[in-house]
């Protein structure tokens, strides 16, 4: 697994499903960490407009960007929709927050060609690269 994140942390353009402008929750903090660290992020939350300047999308479908990885942050009945969406639009990654995997979901990943990751906090990751 470990070689798996380090491939997705190579890459440029992420979507953050469950971004929310709510500073304390983790969809905020991941949002915010991925963009401080130069990732080209999309917040994506149907119950929002805006983050703190930035657009929020509905869906992965309604981002016109070439989306390489999604950083998962939504209960897992939820997360079925975006793992279609994401394998739809050609996505190679879906990063799964602790929480927000189920066995469906990362099976449902494999079957949709996608790379599940998974039991690993995103956070943790960016804090161990190299500024």
């Amino acid at each position: 697994m470990e070689q798996v994140i380090e491939n997705a942390l190579k890459l440029k353009n992420w979507a953050v499903v469950g971004a929310t402008p709510r500073k304390e929750k983790y969809g905020y903090l991941v949002f915010k960490r991925l963009m401080e660290r130069g990732y080209n992020v999309f917040a994506v939350n149907p119950f929002y407009n805006e983050i703190e300047g930035h657009k929020v999308y509905k869906s992965l479908e309604e981002v016109s960007d070439n989306i390489e990885c999604v950083s998962m942050i939504v209960s897992p009945d939820k997360g079925e929709k975006y793992v279609k969406e994401a394998a739809a639009l050609g996505v190679k990654y879906i990063w799964f927050q602790p929480g927000a995997e189920s066995i469906k979901l990362i099976d449902m990943c494999k079957e949709l060609s996608l790379i599940p990751i998974y039991n690993a906090c995103i956070l943790v990751a960016l804090n161990s690269l190299k500024k």
